[in-house]
């Protein structure tokens, strides 16, 4: 689930070419750029490419897949916005004012993950997109703000 909280404006969301055989596209999960502008799905750490956080889906809602269905998607493409999401999102146990970088491990892939707690013990460099601002245990769900991104090396 992804929610987006920050009301956003045509030009923080930008339309993008994915291949609808094998991208994954779901709210609250991130893909990488390409340098031709499409996106791929994460699979590897690419602190050298840029992530970009999918905003629409493929789902049984012809409304909701049809953009997907021909080869396009909605990313966030502003720093500052505040977005919710549960765990379809993130994993592990982040905690307010962590910082957020993209995780690679399968099954996780996509999905945001605390450089602080390194679930994995993760090594190498990895972009940071979000810092964590609340954290709602009950609920399993965490909100994060947006931020230029910078590498860090774990």
């Amino acid at each position: 689930m992804l929610e987006i909280l920050t009301p956003i404006y045509k030009v923080h969301r930008v339309s993008r070419s994915v291949n609808p055989a094998t991208f994954v596209a779901v709210p609250g999960i991130w893909a990488v750029l390409n340098s031709d502008g499409s996106l791929k799905n994460v699979v590897t750490s690419s602190p050298d490419k840029t992530n970009k956080l999918v905003i629409n889906s493929a789902s049984s809602n012809p409304y909701e897949s049809n953009d997907v269905e021909v080869g396009r998607v909605s990313t966030v493409e502003d720093i500052g916005i505040r977005c919710l999401v549960d765990g379809a999102g993130f994993t592990g146990n982040p905690l307010v004012g962590h910082l957020l970088a993209v995780s690679t491990p399968l099954g996780y892939e996509g999905k945001l993950f605390s450089t602080t707690e390194n679930p994995w013990g993760e090594s190498g460099d990895f972009q940071i997109v979000a810092r964590v601002e609340e954290v709602d245990a009950v609920a399993g769900t965490i909100v994060f703000r947006t931020i230029s991104p910078s590498i860090v090396t774990l």
